[in-house]
C-alpha cells in the first residue's frame, strides 16, 4: 500500500539522526530506530538553529542582513522566534546569488538558473551540494511512495530532463534506488511518441508537467483508450491544476488524479496532496514554511490565507531563509489524523498576476476554470491592456466538435463575463484562436497575465 507522507519522513529522519552524533548527544540516550513526531520537531529545531549560525559565519548576504536586522544565532531558541528575522526575497536572488553561498564554487555540485514567472530581466540562480543532492533524492521517492508502493511502482516521468542533469534525471535515480521503475519521456515529443514510451514500458504512474499531460490527452483523445493503458496515477505539477483540468483527465484516463507541489527555491520536490485533507503536506524534515501578510509580512493565524514563507534547514551550499516565494496559500492543521501541517493548494501567485490597481487583479487561476472547461481548448495564453483582456486559445485540430470557430470564441468571452472580478472590473474580453501546436513552444513557460501592446 501507498505510505503516508508523514510515516516517510519520519523513517528519513530516524535515518539522518543515526548518523548525527552532535545531536544524539545533545538529546541524550534514546532509541533512535523510530521516530515519534515529538523527536522529529526537536530534529527540525536542531537543524534549524545550526542552519541559522551556518549562515550567519558563511554568508555574506546574511551576516550582513542579520547584523541590519540585528538579529544573530542567540535569538533563535524556538520555531516561533524564526519571525525575528528578515526576509529572503526573489529580486536577493537575482541581484547576489553569489553572496549567498557557504561553500566554494569548486564544491558546488549543481547550479540551476531559471526565470520567475513574468522575469525579464537576470535570472535567478541557486546552487547545490552533494550532500543537498542527496537529501533531494532521498525525500523525492519518498513523495511519490505517497501514490504508489514502493516495489511495484513504475513511473513515467514528464519533466525537463537537461540532458540528463535536470530534476527528471535526479528523479528517475532517485525512484530507481528506492525499488520503483521509471522511464523518462521526452517532452518535446510530439503525443504520439509519449503514448509509445507508455505502451512499451507500461506505468502505472504518469508524473509531470499538468499542460503536457492535458496536451497529451486531447490531442490523443479519440485515438487512444486512455483506460485501457494500465495507467492508476496521474500525477500532476508544474502549474496550476483547476478543477475543470482535474475533471477532464480523471474521466477521460478513468483513473486517480493528484497534485504535486514543488519549488525550485527549496529543491524541487516539497509538498504532495493527501487522499482526505483539502491541500497538500510537505516536507517538514527539511523544510519549515509560514504564511505572512503580502503586504505587512505580519505572520497570519492558523487558516488565514497568505503568502507562503519558506525556510531550508539542513543545507550546505546556499540555505534560504524565509524566503518570500510569492504563492497565496494557507497553513493549518490536518483532519487526516496526521501531526503534519496541512498547507492549502495555491490559490493564486503574485508573479504573474494583473493588478488593475483599484482593488481588482486577474490571475491565472481565475481563468483556467472557464477555459479548460471548453472542449476545444488545449492551451491558452493571456494579456491585458487597459481594461481589455487579450485571450489566444489553441484548439484542438480536426477534433470533429462541429462547432464554429465565433461558437467557440463566444462561449470562451460569455463565460469569462461572467467571472464576479472580471464582470465587477469591467474588463472586455476578446477571443483569438490558434491553430493546434501554436503555444507549445511555451508549455513549460509559467502561466502569467502579460501587459498587452
Amino acid at each position: 500500500m501507498p505510505v503516508h507522507l508523514e510515516e516517510g519522513l519520519l523513517e528519513l529522519c530516524a535515518q539522518r539522526i543515526r548518523a548525527e552524533e552532535d545531536f544524539k548527544t545533545l538529546v541524550g540516550k534514546r532509541s533512535f530506530d523510530r521516530v515519534d513526531y515529538a523527536l522529529f520537531q526537536e530534529y527540525r529545531l536542531y537543524q534549524l538553529k545550526r542552519t541559522i549560525g551556518y549562515v550567519a559565519e558563511k554568508s555574506h548576504f546574511y551576516r550582513e542582513k542579520f547584523r541590519e536586522g540585528k538579529v544573530g544565532p542567540e535569538d533563535l531558541q524556538s520555531f516561533r522566534d524564526l519571525e525575528k528575522f528578515p526576509f529572503t526575497f526573489p529580486e536577493d536572488l537575482r541581484r547576489t546569488s553569489y553572496d549567498f553561498l557557504c561553500i566554494s564554487q569548486r564544491d558546488v555540485e549543481r547550479p540551476v538558473t531559471f526565470f520567475s514567472s513574468g522575469t525579464t530581466g537576470l535570472k535567478k540562480r541557486i546552487y547545490f551540494s552533494r550532500g543537498d543532492i542527496k537529501k533531494i533524492m532521498e525525500f523525492l521517492p519518498r513523495g511519490m511512495n505517497t501514490v504508489v508502493d514502493r516495489g511495484r511502482g513504475i513511473i513515467q516521468i514528464l519533466l525537463p530532463n537537461t540532458a540528463g542533469r535536470g530534476i527528471g534525471y535526479l528523479l528517475a535515480k532517485s525512484l530507481e534506488a528506492f525499488d520503483m521503475k521509471a522511464v523518462i519521456a521526452d517532452l518535446e515529443a510530439p503525443s504520439e511518441e509519449i503514448i509509445a514510451t507508455c505502451l512499451a514500458a507500461r506505468p502505472n504512474v504518469w508524473f509531470g508537467d499538468a499542460g503536457t499531460i492535458f496536451r497529451v490527452t486531447k490531442e490523443m483523445a479519440g485515438k487512444v483508450d486512455f483506460a485501457g493503458l494500465g495507467v492508476q496515477v496521474l500525477f500532476l505539477t508544474m502549474g496550476n491544476i483547476s478543477g475543470s483540468m482535474k475533471g477532464y483527465l480523471e474521466k477521460t484516463w478513468q483513473c486517480r488524479v493528484v497534485t504535486h507541489y514543488g519549488l525550485t527555491e527549496m529543491g524541487w520536490g516539497l509538498a504532495v496532496d493527501c487522499d482526505t485533507c483539502p491541500g497538500y503536506h510537505y516536507n517538514e524534515l527539511d523544510v519549515i514554511a509560514e504564511v505572512v501578510d503580502p503586504e505587512t509580512g505580519r505572520v497570519l493565524p492558523e487558516g488565514e490565507v497568505g503568502e507562503l514563507v519558506f525556510t531550508s534547514i539542513g543545507r550546505e551550499a546556499m540555505p534560504l531563509i524565509r524566503y518570500r516565494s510569492g504563492d497565496i496559500a494557507s497553513l493549518s492543521r490536518s483532519i487526516c489524523g496526521s501531526n503534519l501541517q496541512l498547507m492549502g493548494h495555491i490559490v493564486r501567485r503574485k508573479e504573474g498576476t494583473y493588478d488593475f490597481g483599484d482593488g481588482h487583479c486577474l490571475y491565472p487561476a481565475l481563468l483556467e476554470e472557464v477555459i479548460y472547461d471548453i472542449a476545444e481548448v488545449i492551451d491558452y495564453r493571456a494579456s491585458v491592456k487597459g481594461r481589455q483582456l487579450y485571450l489566444e486559445l489553441e484548439t484542438v485540430a480536426g477534433a470533429g466538435f462541429g462547432r464554429p470557430e465565433e461558437k467557440v470564441k463566444a462561449e470562451a468571452a460569455g463565460r469569462l463575463l461572467e467571472i464576479p472580478a472580471i464582470r465587477d472590473a469591467g474588463v472586455q474580453v476578446t477571443v483569438e484562436l490558434l491553430p493546434q501546436g501554436a503555444l507549445k513552444p511555451f508549455c513549460l513557460q509559467k502561466k502569467v497575465i502579460g501587459e498587452g501592446k
